[in-house]
């Protein structure tokens, strides 16, 4: 490794490592090393640890929303500018003022536990759901987390409880919405948001991914569609004006990088389809994309135009999921066109029964 400035080196994996003397409990000397993408991230995390030599005494105080800021500051390189976003976004909404004020070392897990417990009881009209309660508690968990490792601050261990809540019932689109759906947009096959429609259909891309979606990413020789990308609009929280911009970045996941074979009538109108040296399979008015909001927008005046019940774009994810087992998909070659790190996922947020199914399994049993 080669040295630059005070106990400071670039590792031969392009990161650079700090490592600071300090003192355990038995006396005994002992270095800990912290690590960043550039010289100057590593002197500032070591300037910041030096500070706090004395974590174990009761003079070394932080509130909850130290802990947050530190959390965020440290880990921000790893993570997608949208991922950040919503960070920052739930600890700017919910976070930072309700218990940010709190002394870390005293914000207890039953403190934890009554907090995320009146997040879902506001009756002011501003509760959140149970899951994004889960969501909000998992950012403190690992600000905590992250507090005690790199820094060795004396927390207590936020764990909270599972919430019993009950599953919300999901309604799909019944077979007969889907097929006038289709049915309207296999009719326009020269108009590229009925095919990115109809692609969702029969795919379960979600429409970040469709959004972002280039015709050099369909394959028409091969019939494959390569996800590669996710186009979502991210708000800059690094400009004074905090405005938004449209970021095309990585997916969701590591397994949301997947190649998708295209069904055969699906692929026959996707080469006939007039492409006139367009790069996105869907198309803004202003901009060679469109953005995930316009999407929703003509989705819903195609759904009204078909004389159809509003429902989420969403949903076409699920309806392919749940109709994919009902034909005899394998749960593992599903999770991989949905992009799904484990086949539970799929099983338990996708695959969804219906009345008919149950009632013919149930049948079944008596022949």
């Amino acid at each position: 490794m080669a040295k630059r400035g005070a106990n400071i080196y670039k590792r031969k994996d392009g990161r650079w490592e700090g490592r600071i003397r300090r003192t355990s409990l038995g006396g005994l000397p002992k270095y800990h090393s912290v690590y960043g993408r550039t010289y100057r991230e590593v002197k500032e995390k070591m300037a910041h640890l030096l500070s706090l030599q004395k974590a174990d005494s009761p003079e070394c105080v932080l509130t909850v929303s130290q802990v947050l800021w530190l959390w965020i500051r440290d880990r921000r390189g790893g993570w997608k500018e949208s991922t950040y976003a919503c960070y920052r976004q739930i600890m700017e909404r919910y976070l930072l003022c309700p218990v940010g004020d709190i002394r870390a070392d005293s914000f207890t897990n039953a403190a934890f536990q009554n907090y995320l417990d009146g997040l879902c009881r506001k009756a002011d009209g501003k509760k959140v759901s149970a899951s994004y309660a889960r969501n909000i508690g998992s950012i403190l968990r690992q600000a905590f987390r992250h507090a005690v490792s790199e820094y060795r601050y004396p927390l207590p261990v936020l764990s909270g409880r599972r919430s019993q809540t009950l599953q919300k019932h999901l309604e799909l689109p019944s077979d007969e919405e889907i097929q006038r759906l289709s049915a309207y947009l296999k009719a326009r096959p020269g108009d590229g948001t009925c095919m990115g429609i109809l692609l969702a259909c029969h795919t379960g891309i979600r429409i970040g991914e469709l959004c972002a979606l280039t015709w050099e990413e369909i394959d028409l020789e091969e019939g494959i569609l390569r996800i590669h990308k996710n186009l979502q609009r991210v708000k800059d929280y690094d400009s004074p004006s905090r405005a938004t911009s449209v970021k095309v970045q990585l997916p969701k996941t590591a397994s949301s990088l997947r190649s998708i074979p295209i069904p055969d009538p699906l692929l026959a109108l996707l080469k006939s389809y007039p492409k006139d040296g367009r790069e996105y399979l869907i198309q803004g008015s202003k901009t060679p994309w469109a953005e995930v909001r316009t999407v929703q927008y003509r989705f819903a005046a195609i759904l009204k135009k078909c004389g159809l019940k509003h429902f989420r774009f969403h949903m076409l994810r699920h309806y392919f999921a749940s109709r994919c087992i009902r034909c005899g998909f394998d749960a593992k070659s599903l999770s991989e066109i949905l992009g799904h790190s484990q086949v539970q996922v799929t099983l338990n947020l996708y695959v969804h029964s219906t009345m008919e199914r149950k009632r013919m399994l149930l049948n079944q049993m008596f022949e």
